[in-house]
This record gives structure tokens, sequence and C-alpha cells, in this order.
């Protein structure tokens, strides 16, 4: 391999790892220094990542300094975002402001020990997050929701979880210091400034009702809804369980990732382990494909868990429960038969 392209495929390989790390590390249930670590490794992973695109993509431009140092993270973010919206005016700003955001509480985390701010920055992490999906999957063709299936999940506070229920003025008054107060007010203030350039995509990122979509909220729906609230009392709304199903009668789950395992608790690869080990003369042929596609259509068997419902490109998995096991087992044993 040469060595620009080497540099650029061990940039991108740690930038991914730190990306998992910041997960993993962000969805344990008990852990102390949450975010400062998280937003430590997330900072991490953009930096890589920055630095190779532009080892990449912007042949004029070098990650390495003239004392062989490499490039900071703000010059590398400054380096995509000029190439991105050179090619598509502001496709890149609100992934540029979000970016910078983070690095403000990274960098200031001192003044903050004492305030509660997770809501606020796990709405811009969770959005980051996001964003570094497809940024990998955009320019480096590396799907890694598919690969490893880890969701960002709300932990802390109430869900559901939407924005506009912590950015109003009102909200803002439960943060004591000086420095928390003027942090949040700076991300309504970005978020005002991209909706003043005419760029809906935020900074910030919240969850529906419903755990296989997010809520995409614009700057518009944010603004609109901050100036309605601002006369009125910050409202934190209570919801401790979600349906999946329509049917009023339906088994009520926990809207947790861990809640969610108990029942949805097989991967694909899960599911071929077990039949390799389950089903006798197994073989992952046309029929297994075939009673897959059909599992895949029942609610009872199988769950599609997408990071944003409202974009039809955006990272999916499927898991599946104990029942569709049996009902492959079943099928597969009948119909093997039948063929031979």
């Amino acid at each position: 391999m040469k060595k620009r392209k080497m540099i650029q495929s061990n940039l991108i390989k740690n930038s991914i790892a730190a990306y998992f790390a910041a997960i993993e590390i962000h969805n344990k249930p008990n852990i102390a220094y949450r975010y400062e670590t998280v937003t430590l490794l997330l900072m991490n992973a953009w930096e890589l990542a920055l630095k190779a695109y532009v080892r990449k993509y912007i042949k004029n431009r070098s990650i390495f300094t003239e004392d062989s140092h490499t490039i900071s993270a703000d010059v590398a973010l400054a380096y995509v975002t000029e190439h991105r919206n050179a090619i598509k005016p502001n496709s890149f700003t609100a992934v540029q402001k979000n970016i910078e955001e983070i690095e403000k509480y990274r960098n200031n985390i001192t003044h903050f020990y004492c305030e509660e701010l997770e809501p606020y920055i796990f709405m811009l992490v969770a959005r980051s997050a996001l964003n570094y999906v497809d940024f990998v999957k955009n320019y480096f063709s590396k799907d890694i929701m598919m690969d490893d299936g880890l969701f960002i999940m709300p932990l802390g506070f109430k869900l559901p979880f939407c924005p506009e229920d912590f950015l109003s003025k009102n909200s803002a008054k439960y943060a004591a210091s000086p420095e928390s107060r003027a942090f949040i007010q700076d991300i309504v203030d970005v978020i005002k400034s991209l909706k003043d350039d005419g760029i809906e995509d935020s900074i910030v990122l919240g969850f529906d009702i419903y755990l296989e979509s997010v809520k995409k909220a614009t700057n518009s729906d944010i603004l609109a809804a901050i100036t309605s609230a601002d006369q009125a009392d910050a409202t934190f709304t209570k919801v401790t369980h979600a349906h999946f199903s329509n049917d009023p009668n339906a088994q009520v789950y926990n809207m947790n990732d861990e809640g969610f395992r108990e029942n949805w608790k097989y991967t694909h690869d899960d599911v071929k382990r077990w039949a390799k080990e389950n089903i006798r003369d197994f073989k992952q042929n046309p029929l297994f494909y075939t009673i897959m596609g059909e599992i895949k259509k029942n609610p009872d068997f199988a769950y599609t868990k997408r990071l944003d419902n409202q974009n039809a490109k955006s990272a999916a998995k499927t898991f599946y429960t104990d029942n569709a096991l049996e009902y492959l087992r079943e099928q597969y044993l009948k119909r093997a038969n039948i063929q031979n």
C-alpha cells in the first residue's frame, strides 16, 4: 500500500475505534465522567476522520505542518468545511457548528461540573454521532452501523426527548453559573444563525416516541417552540413506556436499548450461527433466505432499528426474537424435507 493511502487508512481505522469507544462509554448505565470522556473520544474520532478526508480528497492541502506535526482539529475542520461547501453551499456548515459546540464544552468542562447539562450535551453528541456515521459512509464507504449496530441512547433524563424542552429561556434559568448559561445561549444563537442563513440542518437531535426513529427537528421547529415557550415554565414530560405496535393490547416494552434487546436478542449473524448449531443439515441456501424474508415481515419475529426514520438511506439493523428462531427451524426442516 502506498504511504498516502496507508496513512489515510490508519487515520480512519483509528477514528472509527474512537467513535465506538465513545458510544460504548456513553451507553453504560452507570459511569463517572460520562460526557467528559465521551466528548473527548468523539472529538478525537472527528479529528482523525477530518484529516483522513483532507488526505483523500483535498490534494492542495496537507495534514502535516512544516515541523512534521499534523494540523490541528480546527484546521482540518476548516479545510473540510471549505471543500464540502464549495461543492454544495452550506452543506457542511451545520456539521461544522455541531463539532465546534462540542469542542467548546470539552475545552471549558471545568466550569460545568456543578451543572445539570447532560440533556444539552446529549443533543449535541447524538447529532454528532449521526453526522459521523453519515460522514464515514459517504466519503470512506464504511457502513459502521450495519456492522456493529451501536445506537447512542439518551440517559439520565426523561423520554421522549425534545430539544425545545431544554432550550427555552426559562429552562436555561436552571443553570446557575454564567458559563453554563452562556453555553446554552450559544447553542440557541448558533441555531438562529443557521436559520438566518437558510440552513435547516440542525446541530442538535432528540428522540421521539418510536424507537426506530430520532426526532429530526429543523432549526425553524426548534426556534418556533422556544419562542412559544418563553412565557411559560419549562415542561418536562415523563414517558416510561412505548408501544412497538398500534395494537393497544400489545405487550409494552421499555424504551431503552437494554429492554429492547431482552426481546429482540439476535442479529442476523447470531441467527446464522444458531441455525448451524440447531438445525439438522442446515445450509445457508436460497431456502434460508426465503424464510428470513418472511421473518422480517412479521413484527413478532423481527424489528428493524433505523437511526433516522425520515431518511431511507439512514443506517439500520434488524434484530430477531426467539420466536423467529423457532419459526426458522420449523419451516426449514419442513420445506427441506418436501424438496428432498
